[in-house]
This record gives C-alpha cells, sequence and structure tokens, in this order.
C-alpha cells in the first residue's frame, strides 16, 4: 500500500492566518500560510521588503483578501535565529552611533532612532524622524563606506517614533502606539469639545507632540451628540418645560433644569422613546432649530449709488 507521505522533508501541513509584531518598528500586521502549530509568543522567520525578519506571534488572525503585504512564512525561529537577531542589535547601536556622528558632522537636522539589520543581513536600515526633506546623498556614502553594507534610510513620523522608542504616557501607563495599536487615527481639536473636555490641547498633547491618541477611542460614542437637544435650548417632556444644562456621555443621559432649579435626568434611551431630539435647521440660521422672528432684508435696496453721495464740508 503506498505511502500517503512520500517524502517527509516535503510533507504539508495545515495553515492559518497569524498576527504578527516587527522587532524593530514595533508594527503590526498578518501573515498567511503559516503552519496551525505556531501559536501566541512564539517567534518566527518571514520574507519582507527588508529581508528575512524574526518576528513575533501575538496570535490568530483572519484571512484579509485586501491585504497585498505579501510576507512569507519561512520556518519557526530556531536558537540559532535569536542569537544572530541580538549580535545584529548590538552591531546596529554601534553603527546608529556612527551614523549620528557622520550627520553631526554634516550639519543634518535629522532625530536618528533605530538601525535595524535583518537576519540575511541584505541591508542595514536607518529610521529616522526629520521636519523636513534631508539631503543624506553623503551621509549615506561615508557608511556604506564605514560599515561595508547597503544603506537604506527610512524617515518616520513622530508618533511612528515614539511607537519605535517607547514612552510613559501621561497616565502613568505605556503610551498605547507603543503598546497595542495598529493604525494611527486622525485626532483634531474637534474631539476635545465633542467629548465636554476643556478646549485647552496643552493638556492633552502626547510625548510625541501631537493630541493624544486615546482621543479618538471614544469618538464614536459621541456621534449621538448631534442627535441631542442642543445645550441651553428649551425642551417639553410630559407638558413641563425644562432647559437642557448637559450631557452625561459615561451615564448616557441628559441633564435638565425645571422651572423650579432642579436638575432632572433622562436617559437616552427615554429621549428616544419620548421623541426628543435635535431640531433640524430651517436653513435661515447656522442651527438655532426656531427660525422665527428673521426676515431676508434686500440690503442693496437701502444702498444709494456711488454718484448720488455728497461730500458735505464739516
Amino acid at each position: 500500500m503506498p505511502s500517503i507521505i512520500k517524502n517527509k522533508s516535503k510533507r504539508k501541513f495545515r495553515t492559518k492566518t497569524v498576527r504578527i509584531r516587527f522587532l524593530d518598528t514595533h508594527k503590526f500586521s498578518d501573515v498567511n500560510d503559516v503552519p496551525v502549530f505556531i501559536k501566541k509568543g512564539d517567534f518566527i522567520v518571514i520574507e519582507t521588503e527588508k529581508g528575512e525578519e524574526l518576528v513575533l506571534v501575538v496570535g490568530n488572525s483572519v484571512p484579509d483578501p485586501n491585504d497585498t503585504s505579501g510576507y512569507k512564512f519561512i520556518r519557526k525561529a530556531t536558537r540559532k535565529d535569536i542569537q544572530i537577531f541580538d549580535k545584529h542589535e548590538k552591531e546596529a547601536e554601534k553603527a546608529l552611533n556612527i551614523c549620528k556622528n557622520f550627520a553631526e558632522k554634516l550639519g543634518l537636522k535629522m532625530n536618528l532612532l533605530k538601525a535595524y539589520i535583518p537576519l540575511n543581513r541584505s541591508k542595514i536600515l536607518f529610521y529616522y524622524v526629520s521636519e523636513g526633506r534631508v539631503d543624506f546623498r553623503q551621509l549615506v556614502k561615508d557608511l556604506a563606506k564605514k560599515l561595508k553594507m547597503r544603506i537604506e534610510m527610512r524617515q518616520v513620523g513622530v508618533r511612528d517614533g515614539v511607537q519605535m522608542a517607547g514612552a510613559i504616557g501621561v497616565c502613568g501607563q505605556e503610551c498605547c502606539c507603543s503598546l497595542f495599536m495598529d493604525k494611527f487615527d486622525p485626532v483634531n481639536v474637534e474631539m476635545l469639545e465633542e467629548q465636554n473636555l476643556p478646549p485647552t490641547p496643552m493638556k492633552f498633547t502626547g510625548v510625541c507632540g501631537r493630541l493624544m491618541c486615546c482621543l479618538a477611542f471614544e469618538a464614536d460614542n459621541y456621534s449621538i451628540r448631534k442627535n441631542l437637544p442642543e445645550i441651553d435650548s428649551q425642551v417639553e417632556i410630559n407638558g413641563r418645560l425644562y432647559i437642557v444644562k448637559g450631557y452625561d456621555f459615561i451615564k448616557e443621559a441628559v441633564e435638565f433644569i425645571d422651572d423650579h432649579g432642579l436638575v432632572v435626568s433622562f436617559s437616552f434611551d427615554e429621549l428616544d422613546r419620548l421623541g426628543i431630539k435635535r431640531e433640524e435647521s430651517c436653513g435661515n440660521c447656522e442651527g438655532c432649530g426656531k427660525g422665527e422672528g428673521f426676515e431676508l432684508i434686500d440690503v442693496e435696496e437701502n444702498i444709494p449709488e456711488v454718484e448720488d453721495w455728497e461730500i458735505k464740508d464739516q
């Protein structure tokens, strides 16, 4: 009876998609066709545009048909792979100091963050932050002559820099970007107002000098604000008039003041059942919701023609 596996070296395993984290940039990605015996916490070797890289498996993932990364699984990392990685890290640290010295002599305005050498030594990468473009052609020539390797300079953003280096935020915890964040969502000052936070951006600035990423985490929870009655507007509930005092998004309620000055709260669900929501603009103003007492005036009727103006002596 013929054997199902003709050649043990070419035997096939069931595969899956795993979530991995790069050890140089601390960014996340997916790798397909990984043997099912690979588990969270394992190190694997994959092929990327940088060469052969040692990466950390952080869990299983779902295949994405739109994924164009094209990372290829090579093998589960061996002890030798980890030893080579550690050796390259020490070598890259020395190369980073050499690069900093060259950049300082050339007067280049760049903040060098990290040097990285893949397992197969295909190149050495230098990550840096800069406010503008940097002419590093002479720097690359000096580094190639000194290090005898292919040089690649990669400019990253300030938030990417903090993600790579790691830092402690004002909350006392490790910055979200270096801990678990996959991508950076847009963060703007309007989010402060939407979340009832004081409009002082300096209080909500992260280590990177940008608005803190965590402001975007709950932005979707505050999208209901556009359906709630406006603050200081008058609302009739169960035959009584109330003034809207404010919103409590944690308790999912709106606070009102009645005609006796007492504060009363109604949950978002209660207001929805009562049909209480923000009044739509009538189009005659910027959204007050009333539209009464406004009269469109043709201003041009009351303005005299230029030739009718008279200049009188004082």
